[in-house]
C-alpha cells in the first residue's frame, strides 16, 4: 500500500488525538490497568467470553444463556467493571458516531 499523504496523515492522527483526549477513553484506560490486576475479575470476564461464544455456537441454547446471564449478572455487580463499561460504551459511540460521518461526508464529496 501506498504512504499517506503527510498532510492527510497528520488529520488522521489528530483525530485519533482527540479521541484519545477525551475523559472516558482515559477513563477506561485507567480503569482497564486496574482490572487486570483482580485476577477474580479477569477470570469471570474470561468465563462470559468463553460461554459467550458457546452460546453462540450451540445455536442458543437455552441452558447455556441460562448460564451466561448468570455471569453476566456477577459481572455487573462489581463496580469497576460497570463504571468501565459504560465509559467504553460512550467511547465506542463515538467512534460510531465519527465513522458514519465520515462515511457520509465521503460519499457526498465522491457522488456530488
Amino acid at each position: 500500500m501506498e504512504k499517506l499523504n503527510p498532510k492527510l496523515e497528520k488529520n488522521i492522527d489528530d483525530l485519533v488525538a482527540s479521541i484519545q483526549n477525551l475523559k472516558e477513553y482515559q477513563k477506561c484506560l485507567i480503569l482497564k490497568e486496574q482490572m487486570i490486576k483482580n485476577k477474580e475479575l479477569m477470570k469471570l470476564i474470561e468465563d462470559v467470553k468463553i460461554l459467550q461464544k458457546k452460546y453462540i455456537k450451540s445455536n442458543y441454547d437455552a441452558v447455556i444463556k441460562q448460564k451466561l446471564d448468570l455471569k453476566n449478572s456477577e459481572l455487573n455487580k462489581i463496580p469497576i467493571y460497570v463504571i468501565y463499561s459504560e465509559n467504553l460504551k460512550v467511547v465506542n459511540e463515538i467512534l460510531d458516531f465519527v465513522n458514519v460521518n465520515l462515511n457520509d461526508y465521503f460519499y457526498q464529496k465522491l457522488n456530488s
